[in-house]
């Protein structure tokens, strides 16, 4: 990958180990040094990240999450893109696992009420299941057999393959990324997450489908020059929508952040898309 700076590998359905190169990172020893004593105040903000997290001589081995089937169906295919994984999602093997006192996680009824993506069809139905049970009944869905209710055939990715916690202030989500890395250090990881997002649309997307970013620095990341700039505003209004950079043939819509997922205006947006997709699929 770019410069030897992130490699990543696949390491079980749904889960890759992506191995951090530091020395390519920080060439300055001091800015190096800086960035370990903010490390080990990160890895101290979860106690999941002894789970998630190896060092090995000046590199930071860590595991990340992408749901991206290679199985295919006569579906056109829809590439949903978050801004980084949730550590206690990484730790449980799925994505969007679990949020607050392991509630399900709103994500999943709003794309159920938009008539994007639900799960009626599992074995046995999604009733009496733990919820650790059914987040794994989805994974193999997701995955395996393609076996869910939706027009498309769906893929989940994140635009920073590191994961941060849910709800510690300093660390949390993208922000929590940007007080770890420091700005000179993060554009440098966004141009290989840009490499590796461009190849899974590349691959998993093209011809036919379309990609939906939940979080500002994945649609600034994957969109085209010509495409338009991302505001909030313009997000809770349904009016960011233009291509990919890697494949100009590609449509990318942009949502709300997923905390702000809840409700009717989150439904009516992403029913909005959904027909957008399919009049032209």
């Amino acid at each position: 990958m770019k410069d030897g700076l992130l490699i990543v590998k696949d390491l079980e359905p749904g889960i890759q180990e992506v191995t951090l190169n530091l020395e390519a990172l920080y060439p300055d020893e001091n800015e190096r040094n800086q960035f370990e004593k903010r490390f080990v105040e990160f890895l101290n903000s979860d106690c999941l990240h002894s789970e998630i997290f190896k060092r090995r001589n000046n590199t930071v081995i860590y595991r990340t999450e992408c749901i991206v089937p290679k199985k295919q169906d006569d579906r056109p295919p829809l590439l949903l893109v978050f801004g980084n994984p949730a550590s206690h999602s990484v730790a449980s093997g799925m994505i969007f696992s679990f949020e607050r006192s392991k509630q399900e996680h709103r994500i999943w009824k709003t794309l159920s009420q938009a008539d994007i993506l639900s799960f009626s069809s599992l074995p046995g139905g999604e009733l009496r299941k733990t919820l650790d049970e059914l987040m794994q009944l989805r994974k193999t869905a997701l995955l395996d057999n393609l076996s869910y209710d939706s027009p498309f055939r769906i893929g989940l990715a994140v635009f920073y393959t590191m994961p941060s916690p849910a709800s510690v202030k300093r660390w949390g989500g993208v922000k929590g990324l940007r007080n770890l890395f420091w700005k000179k250090a993060l554009t440098r990881i966004d141009e290989f997450e840009k490499q590796r997002i461009g190849e899974i649309i590349r691959e998993f997307v093209s011809p036919n489908g379309a990609v939906i970013a939940f979080q500002k620095d994945a649609y600034s990341g994957i969109k085209s020059s010509a495409s338009p700039d991302y505001t909030l505003a313009q997000a809770k209004k349904g009016y960011l929508a233009g291509n990919c950079q890697c494949n100009s043939d590609v449509r990318l819509f942009c949502m709300p952040p997923t905390r702000q997922s809840r409700g009717d205006l989150s439904t009516r947006l992403l029913q909005d898309v959904r027909e957008r997709v399919l009049r032209v699929s």
